[in-house]
């Protein structure tokens, strides 16, 4: 890697995927969230491609109601537990009693309705990022964007919620290569109302957030 690996990690300390050199921008979220939604509805739109079912006419628009949809007040719960003012810890595989690796403050407000939330993160190294986390009610997915100062891309991320727990376990887009799928894919999981963890599925590090006053 050619680079300190403290530092590395330090910076990679919540959901880091990517590359140095990244610049915020709140038009690449914006892109990043059309692209998340263009994957999630894709498959549809390949089966028509290839010959697939075909309609001349879109069907009557019927009011959705949360009965209507199982997972939409679950989805709901989840965001808005997530909402506020958070001071986040990280430690690294092995650390089990020292202090923490990476800390800093992340703030979570709504954005447009209550299924749809931007987030911005300070570290106390003095790097940045900002995304957005939300819902879609019509694949019953997750989503998930995010831009960091010290990177050079966009992560997008797919989740899938748990149907017995409030946890989330979420995947890259596009999906990585086999050796990197466990590093890149990550679960939040609320474990009350002031905490809530953020963990890749290779336990490399874990993250846990608490809720400030």
């Amino acid at each position: 890697m050619g680079r300190d690996l403290g530092a590395v990690r330090t910076r990679r300390g919540i959901c880091r995927a990517l590359k140095p050199g990244m610049h915020t921008s709140r038009s690449s979220i914006h892109i990043a969230l059309a692209l998340v939604a263009t994957s999630l509805i894709a498959p549809a739109s390949h089966l028509a491609a290839q010959g697939g079912p075909k309609t001349t006419r879109a069907a009557a628009a019927t009011p959705s109601t949360d009965a209507d949809q199982p997972s939409l007040q679950p989805a709901r719960s989840v965001l808005r537990q997530l909402v506020g003012r958070w001071r986040f810890a990280t430690w690294f595989a092995g650390n089990f009693d020292g202090p923490p690796d990476a800390t800093g403050t992340r703030v979570v407000a709504a954005l447009y309705d209550d299924l749809r939330l931007e987030w911005t993160e300070t570290h106390d190294d003095s790097s940045h990022s900002q995304g957005v986390l939300g819902f879609d009610p019509r694949v019953g997915r997750f989503y998930s964007s995010a831009v960091y100062s010290d990177g050079s891309g966009v992560q997008l991320l797919t989740g899938a919620p748990s149907p017995a727990e409030p946890l989330i376990t979420f995947t890259p887009l596009p999906a990585p290569q086999p050796d990197r799928r466990l590093m890149e894919s990550f679960t939040l999981t609320v474990i009350d109302p002031n905490h809530f963890t953020w963990v890749p599925l290779d336990h490399g590090w874990r993250a846990v957030f608490t809720r400030e006053p």
